[in-house]
């Protein structure tokens, strides 16, 4: 009997990562118990009124919507990728959780809200001034007066060694991946940070390789500080992404990391 033809395991190609949510639910899919607690104990701390109803600007597969669905609370989540916008209300659809499509600059999601949360620096896809001030408007129209607008980013600058971040395996039904998402380079001049991310995808014989690039906003204190003026919140609470707090008058820098900051509803 003759051998078989070897199966040839790789096979570079690069989708977009927003229109791949399975891989991308699996890539970023890791334990979130801790950083939950800590998102309900930063809630419970510094909004004025009781927390029930979540919004999630660019939200994603859901995967943090179905947690705090689990854990009781009422969520609503909006995503500008159909694909992530059709995963994401799959899988809150046993919760009563709502999810659509809309683009953080623009859209004014329905309904009112006592907190929101937006993690991992999905914020820094708004590249221009105007865009972020319109999204802070926007949130800040559905949470009331001392509700809390949880958001989480990285300033410029980081050291090279802070400047690579995994490789983080991942698995689940069949499903494997490997996620390594790093900084190319930095313009701080035009407020940019490009970066990429590569996720190694592994099911069975098959095996391809997703890289792409992004472009994020190069956040300095005085520009994210410039950008809080005469808008509807107030940066009332830091924190290290080990969920420490972090002295409010204390300088921000790249060093930090991945930063959780408590906007407050003026």
């Amino acid at each position: 009997m003759g051998m078989k033809p070897r199966i040839e395991p790789s096979q570079r190609s690069s989708p977009p990562l927003y229109e791949s949510p399975e891989i991308y639910d699996v890539a970023f899919g890791w334990d979130l118990t801790m950083e939950l607690d800590f998102v309900e104990s930063c809630l419970r701390k510094h909004s004025v009124e009781p927390v029930r109803r979540v919004l999630e600007p660019a939200c994603g597969t859901g995967r943090i919507l179905a947690a705090l669905c689990a854990r009781g609370y009422e969520v609503t989540g909006y995503d500008m990728s159909p694909a992530m916008v059709a995963f994401a209300s799959a899988k809150l659809a046993r919760f009563g959780g709502q999810v659509m499509r809309g683009e953080m600059a623009a859209f004014r999601p329905p309904g009112r809200y006592d907190a929101a949360i937006n993690l991992v620096n999905s914020i820094g896809y708004l590249l221009e001034d105007e865009a972020l001030r319109s999204h802070l408007e926007r949130v800040g129209e559905v949470i009331p007066p001392g509700g809390v607008y949880l958001v989480q980013l990285s300033y410029g600058g980081e050291p090279p060694e802070q400047g690579a971040f995994g490789p983080w395996p991942n698995a689940r039904a069949g499903l494997k991946t490997s996620l390594t998402w790093r900084i190319v380079r930095e313009e701080p001049e035009a407020r940019r940070s490009h970066q990429e991310c590569r996720i190694v995808v592994e099911r069975g014989q098959e095996r391809r390789i997703i890289e792409e690039p992004h472009v994020l906003r190069y956040w300095t204190q005085e520009d994210f500080d410039r950008l809080l003026e005469g808008g509807p919140f107030e940066l009332a609470a830091l924190y290290y992404d080990r969920f420490e707090e972090k002295p409010l008058e204390s300088p921000r820098t790249g060093a930090d990391g991945n930063l959780y900051h408590v906007l407050l509803r003026r």
